[in-house]
């Protein structure tokens, strides 16, 4: 319906303040879970910061309703109880966190360490305390646009005339300075933090404190085992360890921009390079079983590798699957066909006549 931002009831004033943290969940007197009590309050904020008092007020009415709670009302872009209902929200505030005990220590467990999660590889989401980042209305392409750039420059801060450059190629200078202003503001309110994008010596990076992304964890990780020697004792499970955020290719399903290519290739083939190690990792110790689900996964997200194929065939022809090896050939034609246009490479012609000769 709308994004999710961070919400904390402010039981001294009785009243609703953004950026804090953690989310005290209204729990159950009536008939709502505290999770979903959650979500409504953090649609009613956003709402109200929207300047869409109206609909705040029918999510803080619903809300209060599950809750059994006295009303609460949208007022000055805020949550607010009347004067005479603050003390008895806050005492019913009080009463529900000792029986709720459980799923606050989930939401804290979230929002206290990394409110902000974002995948990049694969799907593109943002989750803030755990919720989606949704929107019945489309969001402004430009504060996602900036926040996939600053993303790609984690370990190095990006100038400002470098971005504005990039996302605004077709202004003049004061014109994408002031777009990129913007397009900042933006970004922080999306994310339901000031200080999630910081800006230094004219230079902007994430905040690290406050955002968890799976991009920066399997770049991380993969550093960690340049080096490693595929039989080493504990190589497969930091290698499977590395490859676990690795859900699809980076903004797979984004509409391409020139400067997210050269990014997407370089973690592709990092990526690759990793299966083919943990794959020769799992073959040279005969475990098959291991190195099938490796290769089937990684053909489910890189369908046009043909060399996934070819190890896929392999696997399953020593595992005596020797009609599924055949198939595999047969659904590597089709995709290379259908996608490029293209014949599958003598090397893997060559391995499906032996295999099916074998058969």
């Amino acid at each position: 319906m709308t994004r999710i931002a961070t919400v904390d009831l402010a039981a001294s004033q009785g009243r609703a303040t953004e950026h804090q943290a953690p989310v005290v969940p209204i729990a159950v007197q009536g008939t709502g879970t505290p999770h979903q009590l959650v979500q409504l309050v953090h649609m009613a904020s956003v709402l109200l910061r929207n300047g869409d008092a109206e609909h705040a007020q029918q999510v803080l009415d619903e809300a209060c309703a599950l809750a059994a709670l006295p009303a609460l009302r949208a007022e000055g872009g805020r949550l607010c109880a009347a004067p005479t209902q603050s003390a008895e929200i806050v005492q019913l505030i009080r009463r529900q966190t000792m029986q709720s005990r459980f799923a606050i220590g989930q939401v804290r467990e979230v929002s206290e360490v990394c409110p902000v999660r974002i995948h990049t590889l694969g799907t593109f989401e943002i989750l803030i305390n755990g919720v989606a980042f949704s929107s019945g209305i489309k969001p402004q392409r430009r504060p996602l646009d900036l926040l996939k750039l600053l993303l790609l420059s984690d370990l190095a801060p990006i100038g400002a005339g470098e971005l504005a450059d990039k996302l605004w190629p077709d202004s003049d200078g004061d014109t994408a300075r002031n777009c990129l202003q913007v397009a900042v503001h933006r970004l922080r309110r999306l994310l339901g933090h000031e200080h999630a994008v910081l800006v230094h010596d004219r230079k902007l990076h994430l905040n690290r404190e406050l955002c968890r992304v799976d991009l920066w964890e399997f770049e991380a990780e993969v550093t960690q085992l340049t080096g490693m020697s595929i039989g080493e004792a504990d190589f497969a499970a930091r290698a499977a360890r590395a490859l676990s955020p690795y859900r699809g290719h980076l903004f797979a399903h984004e509409t391409d921009q020139a400067w997210m290519l050269a990014p997407r290739e370089r973690l592709r083939r990092t990526w690759l390079d990793l299966v083919r190690r943990l794959g020769r990792h799992h073959e040279m110790y005969g475990e098959w079983d291991a190195a099938y689900e490796l290769y089937q996964r990684a053909v489910e997200l890189d369908p046009l590798a043909e060399e996934l194929y070819r190890r896929l065939m392999l696997c399953q022809h020593t595992m005596g699957q020797r009609n599924e090896a055949l198939y595999t050939y047969q659904r590597c034609r089709r995709q290379l066909a259908a996608v490029l246009g293209v014949a599958p490479s003598e090397e893997i012609e060559r391995l499906y006549r032996v295999l099916r000769s074998a058969s």
